[in-house]
């Protein structure tokens, strides 16, 4: 087996664990055994990023990860999802300049780049949340929740507690687990002081900036993109299409409360994600748009999104998978039950992602990446 290093950036919000939630669920897994297939070991980690900071913070602490590789061999293959494809190109470009003392002067291990559901022309989403109304939100929200974690230590363990018994009346015997489950189960069911230290941090960390949100828009990753030289490795993209709301769906996801609750929000979000026209397609060349428009059964068009980024933005060199879900269920949160792929339905799409989407998604990325992994001969070649 032929050692490779596979670096997974997360995203928006992103965070390795918070508590016994990860944020790529079930995809250490899946990348380990599809690469194995292709006789490669894949030693996969995943880089913890301050979550809503700004991509040249984020990109550093992807270019310290890389330099922690520099005693191990093989080559390094980066796989971004979201905001962490911006991440992952920012680190490895030759113009950057980020804050950080670390440094990685063997660019031929680099060898590829892949971006899941990546706004490389930038989100609308991100747009209102930009403005005076959507800010405020943010910030009130995460200093709120931060205090209570902070100064409610019992009141807060017997809200939660009554909140989750409430649930679990409508499911008495425990017969369906879904995204409160996970939630409560793997993160709130046990509130030590450590737990809600980490989980304060991290909401602390929202409240104090959100310089990323400027850098999504549309305007913002336009800049980026101009001053950002890519490096000569190969590049692909993973696009993700999720349904667009309607009411059927929202009848349907009255048979569960979180999907009640946050239906409402996807909403808004594939509403504010949406492009007005189809300009984005002039953005990308003739073969992406065939590969894209082949993955869809159709032509791309402005309106078509994952609940977050617009399917015309999410493109970066070859089109290497299109996946028919929504902007997180890519990355295994999408409802799965297992020890280790077990992920919330955190956006409730009803995309119909499932296991075998899941796995042909990065069975893909695998393939993608042991295309471009040198083979090293054995001595016994």
């Amino acid at each position: 087996m032929q050692p490779i290093n596979v670096v997974l950036v997360p995203g928006f919000f992103g965070f390795g664990r918070l508590g016994d939630i990860s944020y790529f669920a079930g995809v250490r897994a899946a990348l380990g055994q599809a690469l194995a297939r292709y006789e490669l070991e894949a030693n996969v980690g995943e880089v913890v990023t301050p979550p809503t900071a700004s991509i040249r913070r984020r990109a550093a602490r992807v270019l310290e990860a890389l330099s922690g590789l520099a005693e191990l061999p093989g080559d390094i293959h980066l796989v971004g999802h979201s905001t962490g494809g911006l991440d992952a190109r920012l680190a490895i470009a030759e113009t950057a300049a980020l804050p950080t003392a670390a440094r990685f002067d063997d660019r031929d291990r680099l060898r590829s780049v892949v971006s899941i559901s990546c706004p490389h022309y930038g989100t609308n989403v991100s747009t209102f949340f930009t403005r005076p109304l959507g800010r405020a939100l943010f910030r009130v929200l995460a200093r709120y929740l931060a205090f209570m974690l902070e100064r409610g230590k019992l009141p807060l363990k017997v809200m939660l507690r009554l909140g989750y018994f409430v649930v679990r009346l409508r499911d008495p015997r425990r017969r369906r687990r879904g995204t409160f489950d996970q939630l409560y189960e793997r993160l709130l069911n046990d509130l030590s002081d450590e737990r809600r230290a980490e989980l304060a941090d991290f909401l602390r960390q929202i409240a104090q900036e959100q310089a990323l949100l400027f850098q999504l828009t549309p305007a913002g990753c336009d800049l980026l993109n101009a001053c950002t030289l890519d490096p000569p490795l190969a590049y692909a993209s993973v696009v993700s299409c999720a349904e667009p709301p309607h009411f059927r769906s929202l009848l349907r996801s009255l048979t569960n409360l979180y999907a009640q609750l946050m239906y409402p929000v996807y909403w808004l979000l594939h509403r504010l994600s949406r492009e007005k026209d189809d300009l984005l397609r002039n953005q990308l060349g003739a073969a992406q748009l065939d590969e894209l428009d082949a993955g869809l059964g159709r032509a791309a068009r402005g309106a078509d999104s994952d609940g977050v980024v617009p399917v015309l933005s999410q493109v970066w060199g070859p089109v290497l998978h299109v996946a028919r879900g929504d902007h997180l269920d890519v990355v295994g949160q999408y409802g799965a039950l297992g020890d280790e792929t077990w992920g919330g339905d955190w956006l409730p799409s009803g995309s119909g992602f499932d296991g075998a989407a899941f796995e042909a998604l990065w069975s893909d990325v695998a393939k993608f990446i042991a295309t471009h992994s040198r083979r090293v001969p054995t001595e016994s070649a």
